[in-house]
């Protein structure tokens, strides 16, 4: 695909910002009901809504976000220039213009960006093409919200897509590298970051094959992770072409020789999960071999049909007269390779330098409030302070977190009161509380050493102080990891 280059995508990014066809414009242009909707994809609100609209910023919706036929007059009134300049991004025929891909506006870390990516599977009714460029999903915004953002020297977005990692990293790191096995996705890439002002280096190649040679502060990955089948049709954006979960382990294991000392590595990974073993099996041996710090936190896992239908409706193969013996072909690399489960979640690591490094390995299904990236970093911190000497914490001058709540519940026909310590920010972590440990938060005030609030509280519910000293270390290091204190 040709896009235009020279200033020409500053130029389109300038126009876009004075129509206010940002995210907060859109929303504003469609309503609130019709903005939710094109959220899920569904573009009949949207449609409906701007049928009398012939403002300038409604047409560039209808041509970029909707994918509608519009008059090249209106084109040209609203962008300020012939749409025969955009290249391959627009089709111009018979006196209408039409998007050959989506450009929508993308809000994030106080910027409003735009994202070129071809157009999705439930927009176009067909299957997606094997060299399709994905635009901003779910995962990727998730991934966006757990990347540490410390500023550093370099940065590499390992399979970067259309960029919208790099987007981000951009922000806080001097030079920012994105690779990807794909040619079009570099494409989309460069042409994103030249519309939304960011200095972006490019390289093609397999992995880490394009960076030989080179270690970075922050390494981030949102890779081909889906653990496909022979049966199934090749997508770039999604299939690595490798066996099982191949692909995540060579990202983990890649890490450590491409990481400065103290570089983070952050990745979304899915796992295989095999009869006989938990959850851990899989990224457990990939971490072990890196020799890095890490922390493996599985968000969901699904069953092996649950999994195969999500994807192949992801790239609209659901309708297709294949899609049987897709499915079909799909299940049986799954069970001739034992797998029962497929879990999903978030990879962070981290070059320490210590013998043995720490790994973590955490089932979070709760609901998260973003960004969870503090957390992630906390976690880190907390054992670099704590790591040779636990006890250490007593000498801490812990507070509570200003999101901790302690909710009381009674069971139904039981005067027995059950507390719960809740945290509504981050990770959302919570558990059961006792008396003693409510008022040791309570008395925990940021100035004097936790030892003093652990003394008082025995005191006070005579407790033999040096017993309750030694059982309050294990407590306070996992409360500090959980960010219940600071």
């Amino acid at each position: 695909m040709r896009l235009p280059g020279g200033d020409l995508p500053n130029r389109l990014a300038d126009r876009l910002h004075a129509l206010d066809y940002t995210v907060e414009g859109v929303r504003r242009l469609l309503g609130p009901v019709a903005a939710d909707a094109l959220g899920r994809d569904e573009t009949v609100p949207a449609t409906r809504r701007l049928i009398a609209d012939d403002s300038p910023l409604g047409a560039v919706v209808c041509l970029f976000l909707l994918g509608q036929p519009v008059a090249e007059r209106a084109v040209v009134d609203a962008l300020g220039f012939s749409p025969s300049h955009l290249g391959e991004v627009v089709e111009v025929s018979d006196g209408h213009v039409r998007a050959r891909v989506e450009l929508a506006p993308y809000a994030a870390d106080d910027h409003d960006w735009f994202v070129a990516s071809d157009w999705s599977a439930r927009r176009t009714g067909r299957p997606t093409a094997a060299d399709h460029v994905l635009g901003v999903g779910g995962a990727s915004t998730m991934l966006a919200q757990c990347t540490v953002r410390s500023e550093i020297g370099h940065a590499l977005d390992l399979g970067t897509g259309c960029g919208v990692q790099a987007f981000h990293l951009a922000g806080h790191a001097e030079r920012v590298v994105g690779t990807d096995i794909s040619a079009r996705c570099l494409k989309f890439a460069s042409f994103n970051a030249a519309m939304n002002h960011i200095s972006l280096d490019v390289g093609r190649g397999n992995l880490f094959e394009p960076v030989a040679g080179e270690r970075f502060d922050l390494i981030v990955s949102n890779p081909p992770f889906v653990i496909g089948s022979p049966s199934a049709a090749r997508h770039d954006y999604r299939d690595s072409g490798l066996e099982g979960d191949t692909v995540c382990a060579a990202v983990v294991r890649g890490a450590s020789g491409h990481l400065t000392e103290s570089g983070w590595c952050q990745l979304l990974a899915n796992w295989e999960i095999t009869d006989g073993d938990d959850w851990t099996a899989h990224p457990r041996a990939w971490v072990a071999a890196s020799g890095l710090d890490a922390w493996v936190i599985q968000r969901d896992a699904q069953d092996p049909a649950a999994y195969v239908e999500m994807w192949l409706r992801d790239a609209g193969q659901q309708w297709s007269a294949e899609y049987r013996d897709l499915y079909d072909g799909w299940m049986s690399t799954l069970e001739r390779r034992g797998v029962i489960g497929v879990g999903f979640g978030l990879i962070s690591l981290r070059r320490s330098g210590r013998d043995a490094p720490v790994q973590r390995f955490q089932h979070a299904p709760q609901a998260w409030a973003q960004p969870v990236a503090p957390d992630v970093e906390r976690w880190f911190t907390v054992h670099d302070v704590l790591a040779s000497d636990p006890a250490s914490v007593l000498m801490q001058p812990l507070r509570i977190g200003s999101d901790v709540v302690v909710e009381h519940h009674h069971r139904v026909g039981d005067d027995e009161e059950v507390m719960i310590l809740r945290r509504s920010s981050g990770m959302g972590w919570s558990g059961p509380v006792d008396p003693f440990g409510r008022d040791l938060m309570a008395a925990l005030d940021g100035v004097l050493p936790a030892a003093e609030a652990v003394l008082a509280v025995a005191a006070e519910h005579a407790v033999e102080p040096e017993g309750a000293l030694a059982a309050a270390v294990p407590i306070l290091v996992q409360l500090a990891v959980e960010g219940f204190v600071l």
